[in-house]
């Protein structure tokens, strides 16, 4: 019981993370849709879904068995064949570490309910006095918390958490959207979809990040479903090529208040995905540039050859990690670093600079006095920025381009001191 703590209880700390885990084991068990339903003025949340479910003997034997997993029997696919998500067989712990108490209920095509409740408190004093599993039996279920939900439920799993007020508190729309940001593969296949309160999570729970995007790099010819609803690119999309066997993009916003997650202290940032699933959010934390345009760039990257399908496992015990050692981990890392940032740094500058925006102060491309000359443009052209008229806004565009490249080399104190003031002057009464 102690080791069940360790393991399980103690180590999923985000809300997430512990959907992640409820929703991998849906995909798995080759469920078409899951449904997560929250009710804060109850404190309660459950997670259906229509995977194949669970026998008495399965429940028994596999899900209330501690490291059992499929990949136990050498299998690797489901038989819809998609590629096994779980490995360890500890993720199903994630489910104690986020309500007082949980009810589990599930079922194969003609047969009945099983399942069973585990109460957090009572947990807790099996743990403290080290009972056996056979000293901490599990209790009978209160079959009316699953009104309605059972309706036409043919075969599934059906999980509800009740007291779990501190992890539902962040607002629907945010748990949507990182729901979105974090389960891309529900984007992707068609016979697998997510819905929160009877909704479908769709990309355009993330429409107003791909809104603002403002470039984007295509990682080995990638060709992503996020790329397609990028709106609004500057640009067109730029190619990062190398021999790893990873696919992905990164991409960069206008302003980086346009990363941020409203209501929240999240923000969207490079992840990795293994399998379609989210094994470690911001990677750029392990290779940090302190370049300025780390806090305009987000991103998903695909290194499926990390999961090996081995009893190595390079992922942490909490599922919300990588082993830092691990070899592809190691060399994905100093790709990043070596290569790929390296070329978005330089690229991203020089088309911020196209667009006469800010760009990274670093890069000898021009010098500190042409950029900061460059800046006292962008904030004069920000200001008056010309109407939307037909037959005065091109000509003020191009006089404003203008104006850029003579602000870039004429650097002198005399002129910084004196020109937007005139450059004001002028830009307000042409528009005018």
């Amino acid at each position: 019981m102690s080791v069940l703590n360790h393991l399980g209880r103690n180590l999923y700390r985000n809300f997430i993370t512990v959907l992640g885990e409820a929703i991998s084991n849906a995909w798995d068990a080759d469920a078409k849709n899951v449904w997560i339903d929250i009710d804060r003025e109850t404190s309660r949340f459950s997670i259906k879904d229509d995977g194949i479910g669970m026998s008495a003997e399965d429940f028994q034997t596999k899900f209330l068995k501690i490291g059992y997993s499929k990949r136990s029997d050498g299998a690797t696919r489901t038989g819809r064949k998609r590629p096994y998500i779980g490995a360890k067989g500890i993720g199903k712990l994630a489910l104690l570490s986020c309500a007082k108490r949980i009810s589990i209920i599930s079922k194969r095509d003609d047969t009945d309910y099983v399942g069973g409740v585990i109460d957090n408190s009572g947990l807790d004093k099996a743990i403290t006095q080290d009972l056996t599993p056979e000293q901490y039996p599990l209790e009978g279920l209160d079959l009316s918390l699953f009104d309605k939900l059972t309706d036409n439920h043919k075969h599934g799993t059906i999980i509800v958490f009740e007291e779990a007020k501190d992890q539902i508190r962040n607002s629907i729309a945010h748990i949507r959207k990182m729901i979105a940001l974090s389960f891309k593969f529900a984007l992707i296949d068609k016979e697998f979809s997510i819905f929160v309160n009877g909704e479908e999570v769709t990309l355009k729970d993330i429409q107003d990040v791909l809104d603002t995007t403002e470039f984007v790099w295509l990682i080995n010819e990638a060709d992503d479903l996020f790329v397609s609803a990028m709106r609004k690119l500057k640009a067109d999309p730029l190619r990062l090529t190398t021999t790893l066997s990873v696919s992905g993009f990164v991409a960069s916003v206008e302003k980086p208040k346009d990363l941020k997650i409203t209501g929240t202290d999240d923000r969207a940032t490079i992840d990795l995905f293994v399998n379609g699933r989210l094994r470690e959010k911001n990677i750029l934390r392990h290779v940090p540039t302190q370049r300025v345009v780390e806090s305009y760039i987000y991103g998903q990257i695909h290194f499926d050859v990390m999961d090996t399908g081995t009893k190595i496992d390079p992922f942490t015990s909490s599922r919300e990690g990588v082993v830092e050692d691990d070899k592809n981990f190691v060399s994905l890392l100093d790709y990043l670093k070596r290569e790929a940032l390296p070329a978005i740094i330089d690229q991203w500058d020089r088309l911020r600079l196209e667009r006469g925006k800010e760009g990274d102060d670093e890069n000898p491309r021009k010098s500190r006095k042409q950029r900061k000359a460059s800046d006292l443009y962008s904030a004069a052209r920000d200001e008056y920025e010309p109407a939307n008229n037909a037959e005065t806004k091109d000509e003020v565009e191009g006089w404003l381009d203008s104006l850029r490249n003579d602000a870039e080399f004429n650097t002198r104190p005399m002129w910084t001191a004196s020109c937007p003031k005139i450059y004001s002057a002028n830009i307000s009464g042409l528009i005018n």
